[in-house]
């Protein structure tokens, strides 16, 4: 899979307006009568939060690991997203055949990383982030809208957190960026866009979990990232 992807944060409330207005461009995704889709990942990092850090530094080239289980469907992949240098996403999966969906890796799917990611052999699981998921896709434009709700992060330890309570987010996935995009035209038209609701924001679902989640992390590294977080928050209160 190779796409470039645009992420915005956007407020419970823009979610019926947002589905009347793309209603005659976009098709939702059903499968078996179902529209809303149940997403469970556990994401992977090294002890120096390489891929924190890489996605927080905007590095030209960076990876985010996962597993990541499609649970209506019973279905996981060990997943590698990479961005690079020209700024597109390219997705590399294997399916996993183990009986429970976050088990170890197993040897071939080390392989895998190994031969793709170059600091494989330091990686290990460091936070669950779950959500349930709505995709509409345009086919004549070759690009997809997925709104991922109710996200819920939780620790290794089991700590539990909503940071993003009231917030849908929104990612547009196209093969090159058009901003002629339907949901580039609604999200201008409303009134209450402000600098984090409706507009571009570089920071990642796992970004946003790892800043909110874990106290290890500096606060002042992290603070341009953070502030993401507050503003978007406030902006619906």
């Amino acid at each position: 899979m190779d796409r470039r992807d645009k992420k915005f944060l956007i407020p419970n409330n823009w979610c019926d307006p947002l589905a009347k207005s793309l209603d005659k461009d976009y098709k939702i995704l059903e499968i078996n009568g179902n529209r809303q889709f149940e997403y469970t990942n556990l994401y992977f990092d090294t002890p120096e939060n390489i891929c924190l850090n890489d996605h927080i530094r905007e590095r030209k080239n960076k990876y985010k690991v996962r597993i990541r289980s499609y649970v209506n469907s019973n279905i996981c992949f060990l997943e590698i997203k990479k961005k690079n240098v020209h700024g597109r996403t390219i997705k590399m999966r294997v399916q996993r055949t183990s009986e429970k969906w976050d088990s170890p890796l197993t040897d071939s799917e080390k392989r895998f990383l190994s031969e793709r990611v170059p600091f494989a052999s330091g990686l290990s699981p460091v936070l669950y982030i779950s959500y349930s998921r709505f995709t509409l896709a345009q086919l004549n434009r070759c690009e997809r809208i997925t709104l991922d709700t109710d996200l819920t992060y939780t620790t290794i330890q089991g700590e539990i957190s909503n940071p993003l309570k009231g917030l849908i987010v929104v990612e547009l996935k196209q093969v090159e960026t058009d901003r002629r995009s339907p949901l580039f035209v609604f999200l201008r038209s409303m009134p209450e866009r402000t600098t984090q609701l409706g507009r571009i924001i570089k920071i990642s679902k796992y970004v946003l979990g790892r800043l909110s989640s874990d106290d290890s992390l500096s606060p002042r590294t992290y603070l341009s990232k953070l502030k993401v977080l507050s503003r978007a928050t406030k902006a619906i209160k």
